[in-house]
């Protein structure tokens, strides 16, 4: 039975060769740009991840502030300044904080041979490069903790500073001068993606051990405080626990959120995840909808090929065809349609994203072309256009083929 369909298909099809080549086309169309519109939209959304957790990972930045309300009897404008004793006071209060680091930052001039950089030169603890996703290149190491117990002149460079100052030399091993005092380069930065940044790129910074950065600078205060939570859920809590610790110990309201600035990423990156599946979503439907116009184009084929065949319907049931098999006949050739359109379709979309994603995309490159360039299918992505397709083959073939399945066989063999 189904052969014999499949061979009535094929009759059809030579006969209405080039309305069903167009409609086919508008199929095809209609999937390449599904595919295409999703595996962009889900390649900007990774990419855009990707360059969030270069500023880190699920990490909380404290930042010192003025108070803008009176507490205590306290006047408000009093400037609010974090100092090393208080990574001890939040490790001991807080024992939900995995890891902590202090950084501060001051502008100083590195020269190397007869090539200089002056560049942001911030003091750092170990944890800060797991913290900040600083992964050194094969060859080098981020500050470990001899390098901070003995204030060791060690350097670990961005790797654009590394390029500015060593060019295509290895780095690792040469002494450089800063402040009139030799410093051994113990790494460079891998490279990353990176949108978020408060003083610069990591790109552009240079790291040292932080009891190396004050004894070569006259400030006691610490600039930022890193914090990671050892749950990502733990997030908001920590941020009210570290303005209760510290309120207390600089008698500000915990309430006052200019009296200490904390950059919550994890809230930041959560608020983000959601406008980009946003993004995902709207691309998902704007691709359906370009499929359903060629859905209703075989609709309105199917229609005609109903008109076209009621003398041909009405011999098939008064021979005995029921109308389960009038049924199935035109769901088959509607689906033969979507078939032909979704293959040439598909593989289309799916070499043309093979080949965007050959283009090579350095870290250089600015704005949302650098995005744009990843594009990714993903088995989601597959689901998802698998059941629209499925729903519009369904829902173009089965109201023409209900229609054929309904005819009267006396006044179909009567129709001319």
């Amino acid at each position: 039975m189904k052969t014999h369909l499949l061979r009535l298909y094929l009759s059809e099809l030579r006969k209405r060769r080039k309305k069903t080549a167009l409609i086919t086309f508008a199929i095809g169309w209609g999937a390449l740009s599904l595919l295409l519109l999703m595996s962009f939209g889900r390649g900007l959304s990774d990419s855009f991840s990707a360059s969030f957790k270069g500023l880190g990972d699920n990490i909380l930045i404290v930042f010192g502030g003025q108070t803008a309300k009176i507490h205590q009897g306290l006047p408000k404008g009093r400037r609010i300044h974090l100092y090393p004793g208080d990574l001890e006071l939040l490790k001991s209060s807080i024992p939900e904080i995995a890891a902590i680091s202090p950084e501060s930052y001051s502008r100083f001039e590195l020269r190397y041979g007869d090539k200089a950089a002056n560049r942001n030169v911030n003091g750092v603890n170990p944890s800060f490069g797991v913290m900040r996703n600083q992964i050194p290149q094969a060859g080098g190491r981020f500050i470990n903790e001899p390098d901070i117990s003995e204030s060791r002149r060690v350097l670990f460079l961005g790797w654009k500073v590394a390029q500015e100052l060593f060019g295509t030399e290895d780095p690792v091993g040469k002494v450089v001068s800063m402040q009139r005092t030799p410093f051994t380069v113990i790494g460079v930065m891998k490279r990353k993606l990176q949108s978020s940044s408060y003083e610069g790129m990591d790109a552009d910074q240079v790291y040292i051990p932080f009891s190396t950065f004050l004894s070569l600078y006259s400030q006691r205060f610490v600039d930022r405080i890193h914090l990671q939570p050892r749950q990502r859920e733990q997030s908001l809590w920590l941020e009210q626990e570290i303005r209760r610790v510290l309120g207390r110990k600089y008698r500000f309201d915990p309430d006052d959120e200019y009296a200490l600035q904390v950059w919550n990423t994890v809230r930041e990156a959560e608020t983000a995840g959601k406008v980009f599946s946003g993004i995902e979503i709207f691309l998902g439907v704007i691709g359906a909808l370009t499929l359903l116009i060629g859905a209703v184009g075989v609709t309105n084929l199917m229609y005609a090929v109903v008109k076209e065949r009621t003398r041909e319907i009405g011999v098939k049931m008064a021979l005995g065809a029921k109308r389960r098999h009038i049924v199935f006949q035109f769901l088959l050739e509607a689906m033969m349609i979507f078939v032909k359109g979704t293959v040439w379709g598909g593989l289309a979309a799916f070499n043309i994203v093979a080949l965007v994603r050959m283009i090579p995309v350095s870290y250089e490159m600015e704005g949302i072309a650098g995005y744009l360039l990843r594009p990714r299918f993903s088995a989601d992505i597959l689901v998802f256009f698998l059941l629209v397709m499925g729903a519009l083959v369904f829902m173009s073939g089965i109201f023409p083929a209900l229609r054929a399945s309904r005819l009267n066989p006396v006044d179909a063999l009567r129709y001319e």
